[in-house]
């Protein structure tokens, strides 16, 4: 079984690997900041700004960390990371709902419903929608959470619990909404596991000191990653407890919600305490994230991705337990048919969603390309920002790759041009969000500077102003 389990997982880092090196890869906005903190913390001898960026995130940062050192290969090797992480955890969503099913034939059907019930997941904040493909293809860390949280679940349940306790410190650096499991299950192994305690006491120790200190040392400010969150306020409207609820039930389609809906019953009738375990974990969860959007948080539907991948494996095992309420053969895979058919026509739109991504996929990486293309066009980095006081101007998607482009701290990166700056001047698509920094001084005079696809270069100044340090 472990031989199984570890071809399994190699033949997901392999699979990462080769889409990296075969589709088009381009990381999205975080992912891009954490990639320019890795290089900051590797060429500044660990000295970097956080300010002007994403809140922050540790594991993320500790693997671009290592990829600074080597250089221009770090973005793809990133993306290996990341598609490797959504992978594994269709993986673990296959695995524990085979596991939890039971029966041999039984349990593979319970595995595959829960691993495509993971697949068609997706977030709508708004008019923008993300799904599953488009985290894994760009690099986001929520396929990398739900593979931390079904693999620590896997583990515990195979009995291996120093792997399940590392697993839950990896999430913990993720998402804080993972920090009160934790310590629960610290405790718990505390009194369980006496050999364990000295992870323990390292693993907790770890939380805070790569959380707080990190922001501390950049930016003076050890909560920033807290306050960054508050000052996005997610757009919650008059209600924000309903609209959180509303963001985490629409991660899965509803035929997903009404089969984990049935396995909680049906665990509840059979006294199966793995199961209830698993739907309380589910709703705990979600009770977090609506606790914090209440306290100020965005309340995000991916915030709740953890909660959604329990209930993607619980669809799984609640179908197959339905099925099995009719009988054996021909009766239970009757059933099991009628319950998936009637899923179809809800999953059909999220399937398209997920083959569009590859459209969406294409069209950021020759973003991606152009932009490259107009900073050479402008001469370089050296001549965007000739001065340590230089800056340049972008619209918000594309900061924190352009930072990375012009080997810049987020910083030197503005999205609103309020001083004399190098503007880079895009369209208004969905894929970089909108157009351009607007650009915010008064008077201005504004002198074309290069021109690449959809980029324009502007060199911007006020009359009067010395411009010495303004690229050129």
């Amino acid at each position: 079984m472990r031989a199984t389990a570890g071809v399994a997982v190699l033949g997901c880092v392999l699979l990462a690997v080769l889409s990296v090196l075969l589709l088009p890869s381009t990381p999205s906005y975080d992912p891009w900041a954490w990639i320019v903190w890795g290089r900051e913390i590797v060429s500044s001898h660990f000295s970097f700004a956080t300010a002007g960026g994403p809140s922050w995130k540790p594991l993320p940062v500790v693997f671009t960390t290592v990829f600074g050192l080597l250089g221009g290969a770090a973005p793809k090797l990133w993306l290996i990371v990341a598609r490797a992480g959504g992978l594994l955890a269709l993986l673990a969503a296959y695995r524990l709902g085979a596991r939890l099913a039971g029966a041999r034939v039984a349990g593979v059907l319970a595995g595959l419903l829960a691993a495509v019930a993971l697949l068609l997941t997706q977030e709508t904040v708004g008019s923008v929608t993300q799904d599953w493909v488009h985290y894994l293809f760009r690099g986001a860390s929520e396929p990398m959470l739900v593979a931390c949280v079904l693999w620590a679940i896997d583990r515990h349940l195979e009995g291996r619990r120093a792997s399940a306790f590392v697993l839950g410190v990896a999430m913990s650096l993720i998402r804080p909404e993972a920090w009160p499991f934790l310590g629960l299950y610290a405790l718990w192994l505390w009194r369980e596991q006496p050999r364990l305690r000295p992870l323990l006491i390292g693993g907790v120790a770890l939380i805070p000191l790569l959380w707080f200190v990190p922001p501390w040392v950049s930016a003076g400010q050890p909560l920033a990653a807290s306050t960054q969150a508050q000052d996005y306020n997610g757009h919650l409207g008059s209600d924000p407890v309903l609209e959180t609820l509303r963001r985490g039930a629409e991660l899965t389609i509803v035929p997903v919600l009404l089969a984990a809906l049935a396995a909680a019953l049906l665990a509840w009738r059979a006294r199966d305490r793995t199961v209830l375990a698993l739907c309380a974990g589910a709703l705990a969860w979600v009770a977090l994230v609506v606790v914090m959007a209440l306290a100020g948080y965005p309340g995000l539907g991916r915030f709740m991705y953890p909660a959604a991948g329990v209930l993607c494996v619980l669809a799984g095992v609640g179908v197959v337990r339905l099925a099995m309420l009719a009988g054996a053969g021909v009766r239970f895979w009757s059933v099991a048919a009628l319950v998936v058919a009637a899923t179809v026509p809800f999953a059909v739109a999220r399937v398209r969603g997920a083959v569009a991504e590859k459209h969406q996929a294409d069209l950021a990486v020759s973003i991606t390309t152009q932009l490259d293309a107009a900073v050479r066009g402008a001469g370089g980095a050296q001549l965007v920002l000739p001065c340590r006081a230089s800056l340049a101007g972008v619209n918000h998607t594309m900061q924190t790759e352009l930072a990375w482009t012009l080997g810049a701290p987020l910083s030197h990166v503005k999205t609103s041009i309020r001083s004399p700056a190098v503007d880079f001047l895009g369209p208004h698509l969905a894929t970089i969000d909108g157009a351009a920094a607007p650009i915010r001084l008064a008077p201005y005079t504004s002198e074309p500077v290069a021109h690449a696809g959809v980029w324009q270069v502007l060199r911007v100044t006020q009359p009067g102003a010395t411009d010495g340090c303004v690229g050129r």
